[in-house]
């Protein structure tokens, strides 16, 4: 292994949830030179105790276990938005207190906290307790927030005064002439796959990875994360020929993120580079359908049933977090939501949280697959409602998690195998002298 404090920078690459089978087989059939670079990186293979059925084999959860250092076990962090409790410092804190400077940009379910040493912080937009570093960041952020937030329920005018917000704060950034150039290209992929989300999921990391290379130039830390999310995406929704054929949804993604992999190779080729997924997807389609059902309009829909919450935050799919003024009117949501059922199923699946006694997670829990009917219905209070005036129908998935992770390194050396938790003891042995490593796992 490479001596403690390692010479070159280092720039890791967070591909959320890349299955290597599928990623191997497309750099056969098609032209994806850096993936393929990238495959003849050493490879470690790594893995986590959560299973499928945990609750905990999440990426906002399995994210915040390699960023911490620690298992699900003990850090107990299982949803977007719940980091403000996590009690263990993440790698980029560590690194602060050593003195070592370091750039995050975009990591799910992660805090800067008061870390001295990170120079730039960019949160993921579900992440809402969280504001960017440097302020100005939050330009960026703000839309991207506002649409995660109120995914089925949107102001024109809000999207519009945003927008406006995000288009100054590109005007003036080093790369508008590239951005420019590249939203024109977004126009020829709408024309071509027709107004889906994966083609801007797809157009979001590459400008992300624009913008995050002039940080990165303009403050050089020493380490730097880039969080990449349209493949996890795209295996989610899009897999639907097989565990290695790459449908023309996927192969378009894996292209955008083969052209964002050679930016950020040709930018940044002298830094050690990793590139790693968090955990990864297996192809669903042998199994028995499992369809995402999302909510139109979350506030509206407990308003319909005389819950009082107060606000709500939307999560990435299904699920969210609903707030309320006081514990008994969240005990109260708590205890009807609970009974809410669907062809004699549980609808939702409640947790209190264990923080906040006004604050409630709740995810749709039904997953079968429902012909969109008026004589849908679920039933509440010994009401039938019908579903689809509430929810709506997304898409049948394709792609599952599963607790086998693997981490490519061109300089870093891991071992063959490790435990997720276990990451950043290589990351701290290059970067930091020895007593550093005392640090790991270290509670704030």
């Amino acid at each position: 292994m490479h001596q403690a404090g390692g010479s070159k920078n280092i720039l890791g690459i967070e591909l959320n949830e890349f299955n290597v089978p599928l990623l191997t087989a497309a750099t056969k059939q098609h032209s994806l030179p850096a993936i393929a670079k990238v495959l003849a990186f050493p490879q470690t293979q790594y893995r986590t105790d959560d299973r499928y059925h945990s609750g905990y084999l999440e990426p906002w959860v399995q994210w915040v276990t390699i960023h911490a250092g620690v298992p699900s076990s003990k850090h107990q962090i299982k949803h977007l938005g719940d980091v403000p409790a996590l009690g263990f410092a993440q790698c980029w804190e560590t690194l602060s207190k050593a003195g070592i400077t370091s750039g995050v940009w975009g990591v799910m379910n992660g805090a800067r906290r008061q870390s001295e040493h990170v120079k730039f912080f960019l949160p993921d937009p579900w992440t809402f307790s969280e504001l960017g570093y440097p302020s100005e960041l939050n330009n960026l952020l703000d839309l991207p927030r506002y649409l995660s937030k109120n995914y089925k329920n949107l102001s024109k005018k809000t999207i519009l005064y945003k927008a406006i917000k995000i288009l100054k704060f590109i005007a003036t950034s080093n790369t508008c002439s590239k951005i420019l150039f590249e939203t024109t290209k977004l126009l020829f992929f709408l024309a071509r796959f027709g107004n889906k989300h994966f083609v801007y999921i797809s157009y979001f990391d590459l400008i992300s990875t624009l913008l995050f290379i002039q940080y990165k130039q303009k403050y050089n830390p020493r380490c730097s994360f880039i969080f990449l999310n349209s493949l996890a995406h795209l295996q989610h929704h899009h897999w639907r020929q097989g565990t290695t054929t790459s449908t023309p949804e996927i192969l378009h993604g894996l292209q955008m993120i083969d052209k964002i992999l050679t930016l950020l190779f040709n930018t940044f080729g002298q830094d050690a580079i990793i590139v790693h997924n968090g955990l990864s997807q297996m192809n669903t389609n042998h199994e028995k359908p499992w369809v995402l059902y999302r909510q139109k309009d979350p506030e509206n829909f407990l308003q319909a049933l005389n819950l009082k919450a107060i606000r709500v935050e939307q999560h990435m799919t299904h699920d969210g977090h609903a707030f309320f003024a006081t514990p008994e009117d969240c005990q109260h949501a708590f205890e009807q939501l609970t009974h809410l059922t669907l062809l004699g199923k549980p609808l939702f699946h409640i947790e209190k949280n264990p923080h906040d006694a006004h604050k409630l997670f709740y995810m749709l829990s039904f997953t079968d697959d429902l012909e969109i009917s008026d004589q849908v219905q679920f039933e509440f209070n010994g009401k039938k409602i019908p579903f689809f005036q509430y929810f709506d129908k997304i898409v049948t998935r394709t792609g599952r998690h599963t607790p086998i992770g693997t981490i490519f390194s061109n300089i870093i050396e891991f071992p063959d195998n490790i435990y997720n938790h276990d990451f950043n003891k290589y990351l701290y042995h290059y970067l930091l002298p020895t007593t550093a490593e005392s640090k790991i796992c270290e509670p704030i």
